[in-house]
């Protein structure tokens, strides 16, 4: 089922995904050749610092200003790792919602940005987050 979903351009997006389907997401993100990139931001209850290591977890290049455009201009640069597709597993993001309510917003808000962003230009961005969050479906099934 995995295999179907992550192929499926127009499905692309922002979703939570539930622990037992980790394992098959990654299987079939391999499969695809779509880099799985993990990043844990759980240690972290301001921005700028969570901004800073998702930027080293997800190899962002030199430049990346820790900032949400940066983010935004990253996730939907082309050229910041080259593949068809990636898949992105965002875990720790609870922190920052308990302790930085706005700026969990709006790094959702940017995060979804992306999703859509790199959605209408063909190229898949399936950003995964390890707890629910209210207006983030779960991981569709197929």
């Amino acid at each position: 089922m995995s295999d179907k979903l992550l192929k499926s351009t127009e499905r692309a997006g922002l979703y939570f995904l539930p622990p037992l389907r980790r394992k098959a997401i990654e299987a079939a993100a391999q499969k695809h050749h779509f880099p799985v990139l993990n990043a844990d931001i759980g240690a972290h209850k301001k921005i700028e610092a969570t901004l800073r290591q998702l930027g080293n977890a997800l190899h962002f290049p030199i430049w990346f200003g820790a900032n949400f455009d940066a983010l935004f201009d990253c996730l939907t640069d082309p050229d910041w790792y080259p593949a068809k597709g990636h898949v992105i597993i965002l875990s720790g993001i609870d922190s920052l919602r308990t302790s930085d309510p706005d700026d969990f917003t709006t790094l959702i808000e940017v995060l979804q940005a992306a999703a859509e962003a790199r959605r209408e230009a063909g190229s898949p961005l399936w950003i995964l987050l390890d707890t629910p969050a209210r207006g983030i479906a779960p991981l569709p099934e197929a």
